[in-house]
């Protein structure tokens, strides 16, 4: 069997599991489409243990960057859109700076977790519901590496 037709098997089964829990389990609080952000962020910064650690930086770097634009909003914007503005552009402008670090190289990761945390509704305090925000791109991403693992492994056979 050739690598896409393997990968296209497992990711079918795995998405298959993680939407029946993440969706059938609503006291989990997990987040469908967060998880398939992570996934796909795995995908997207290469694959593999480096693919993995960088959409997990990128993807919670990001989320973090959001998480602190709208409680810095809370303390100083006083419903200002335009000062929300600049609070959100400064956090994007270091979300590409922080890319001088090697491990937070993959700029995209970034974006997609901050868009997750604002689509999401994350907000501006740590709760437990924001919180499986996160744990749902971890998720994602992890069940990106199982999934080419084992279509790795299916293309072998």
């Amino acid at each position: 069997m050739n690598l896409l037709v393997s990968l296209a098997v497992s990711i079918t089964v795995l998405v298959i599991g993680w939407v029946y829990v993440a969706i059938g389990i609503p006291s989990l609080d997990l987040v469908v489409w967060a998880g398939v952000i992570g996934w796909g962020s795995f995908y997207a910064a290469g694959g593999g243990l480096d693919g993995l650690k960088k959409a997990l930086a990128g993807n919670l770097s990001g989320a973090i960057w959001a998480f602190l634009a709208l409680l810095l909003f809370g303390l100083v914007g006083g419903g200002n859109i335009l000062v929300l503005a600049v609070i959100v552009g400064v956090a994007a402008g270091l979300m590409v700076l922080q890319a001088n670090i090697p491990l937070f190289g993959f700029i995209p990761g970034a974006f997609f977790g901050a868009a997750t945390w604002f689509g999401a509704n994350g907000g501006s305090a740590l709760t437990t519901k924001a919180g499986m925000i996160l744990v749902s791109l971890v998720i994602g991403a992890a069940l990106g590496y199982v999934s080419e693992a084992i279509g790795k492994k299916m293309a072998k056979a």
